[in-house]
């Protein structure tokens, strides 16, 4: 996945599109997401779980190196376990949210910063908040009725982790506030 997610940021700076480099750069993105949880697995002795607090720091890590004009800073309550599969998920919502805010929120701006925080809430589910400085978003914004795909991915899978999407102002940025159960309520 390391040499997918490397092969398509390679072809997105030979491209000559800006429209096709954004996209391509994206799906490495994404690709690299998945990629870092297998290699999380990969050192740990349980497979079917893993620290959710952890992971979403190392994606961190890897999108503030990716995202030049961003401070990408994470900070994660330990010890929050969720199954593999669903954290998997979970970082793939992060992934979005950090993007869409280096992408849109700091799009006039050579420099911005994005915090995000992993933190539990009681003993039955966690939140994710990823925050911005950037310029807001519309005053019509409605994230279940947004039509670009990041905004798309987040409800889809949001969705199936039975997960709450909250959007605020911040004046000035905005905050999404994730909300996930720590087991399938349904």
């Amino acid at each position: 996945l390391s040499i997918v997610s490397s092969m398509l940021n390679l072809q997105s700076r030979d491209v000559g599109d800006a429209i096709l480099t954004s996209h391509l750069s994206e799906a490495s993105y994404r690709v690299s997401a998945i990629a870092r949880a297998h290699d999380q697995l990969s050192r740990s002795p349980n497979i079917e779980r893993m620290d959710i607090g952890e992971y979403i720091k190392a994606i961190c890590k890897d999108l503030d190196a990716s995202v030049a004009h961003c401070d990408v800073r994470a900070e994660a309550d330990s010890g929050i376990e969720l199954e593999t599969d669903k954290a998997i998920s979970v970082a793939i919502i992060v992934n979005e949210l950090i993007t869409n805010a280096a992408k849109y929120a700091y799009k006039d701006r050579a420099d911005g910063s994005i915090w995000i925080k992993v933190s539990r809430v009681g003993q039955e589910s966690f939140a994710i908040v990823v925050r911005d400085e950037g310029s807001g978003l519309p005053a019509d914004f409605d994230p279940g009725k947004a039509k670009g795909l990041g905004m798309r991915i987040i409800a889809l899978f949001a969705k199936q982790l039975n997960a709450t999407v909250a959007v605020g102002a911040c004046h000035p940025g905005t905050q999404f506030t994730i909300t996930i159960p720590l087991s399938d309520q349904r």
